[in-house]
């Protein structure tokens, strides 16, 4: 290859990363504004609202989601969550429920290793509206411990570029105040859910997180008088979802879902539909079918399936990657995994909780 011909392979060469280095950039800082989120947003729902604490047909609840995101193009994106609810009658109620439950959060994301940890308690109260158990609300608040930090040794700055190429010995002149931080926080939710009969229900929820809008800063920023003008706070959110269980036959149910959330500048809509097969009823070999998809809109388009074997429940779905990223992902975005397992013992006469969607 001659000299020439070289330098323009290398320009383009270069150009290509540059691009892809932009897009990545700018996916980093949108998914970054907003807080851990999961294509099966149904199978983890204490992240989902504090309100669906203990909102099941069952005593015990278990259930985790695993995240693998972006592995084609950069540092996978990793995420985990894991939770343990319950729900308990209240004394002297055949109407009310007390939902108690855990969770716990991690996420890692991109060069920087940044990353989250978060650790919560959910208490919620859950009723029924009448005497014929169609109607049900619920109400939660959530108080989580939250560590966030970065690897400040894998980040690069401009002021390392010496004119010719990267020297990591060079000062970044970039004043790092923090390389970890801590915080408290609360979230609240709502809900309420209608159901006629085993064939047919729709509810839906609306949650507020990060209701105090705490502090998030790495390192300083100061005006041209000295004074420190860092501003940066983990922004309120806000989400609104519907879902429902409509029996098309005796064994097959159509399950849309919908959940809708917006934070600072950002908002993301994801909306699909499961079918249910009811592929066996016989007591202590329950077996359910699923299979659905889902689109986040300017996103990914993600099918999904699903098992039911008794009480366990088995999730999993893949990210189509459909935004202007696909460039570099070739429209791979991530595989998801979700395992729910619910315990439940014979109830008394009484209210009974409202049966889970998925």
């Amino acid at each position: 290859m001659s000299e020439k011909n070289n330098f323009i392979y290398k320009k383009s060469d270069s150009l290509k990363r540059c691009c892809i280095f932009l897009m990545l950039t700018f996916s980093f800082f949108i998914s970054n504004s907003q807080d851990i989120h999961f294509s099966q947003f149904l199978k983890s729902p204490l992240n989902l609202n504090p309100a669906y604490t203990g909102y099941f047909d069952g005593d015990y609840r278990f259930g985790g989601n695993h995240r693998n995101q972006w592995k084609s193009v950069t540092v996978p994106y990793k995420t985990f969550s894991g939770y343990f609810d319950m729900n308990k009658a209240v004394p002297n109620s055949d109407k009310a429920r007390i939902g108690t439950g855990i969770i716990f959060n991690t996420d890692k994301a991109g060069d920087s290793e940044y990353s989250i940890t978060e650790a919560g308690i959910s208490p919620s109260f859950i009723t029924a509206i009448g005497n014929d158990s169609m109607h049900f609300v619920s109400t939660g608040i959530q108080i989580s411990y939250h560590q966030q930090s970065i690897n400040v040794n894998k980040l690069t700055f401009d002021n390392q570029f010496n004119g010719d190429i990267y020297d990591p010995s060079l000062p970044s002149n970039e004043v790092f105040v923090n390389s970890k931080l801590t915080f408290i926080d609360f979230s609240l939710g709502a809900s309420y859910l209608f159901r006629s009969s085993e064939q047919f229900s729709i509810g839906g929820g609306v949650g507020l997180f990060h209701l105090f809008e705490p502090s998030l800063n790495f390192f300083n920023v100061k005006d041209s008088a000295g004074n420190d003008i860092s501003d940066s706070k983990v922004k309120r959110k806000a989400s609104a979802d519907v879902r429902s269980n409509i029996g098309l036959t005796e064994n097959i149910f159509l399950q849309p879902a919908l959940l809708f959330s917006t934070q600072h500048k950002f908002s993301e809509l994801n909306l699909g539909a499961n079918l249910k097969f009811l592929l066996n009823h016989k007591p202590g070999r329950i077996i359910n079918l699923y299979a659905g998809m889902f689109l986040r809109t300017k996103d990914a388009l993600i099918p999904v399936i699903g098992l039911d074997y008794n009480e366990l429940n088995i999730g999993v779905s893949y990210d189509i990657n459909t935004s202007d990223l696909n460039r570099a992902s070739n429209r791979r975005g991530g595989y998801e995994i979700s395992l729910t397992y619910i315990i439940k013992k014979v109830k008394p006469s009484g209210i009974h909780p409202p049966c889970p969607v998925y």
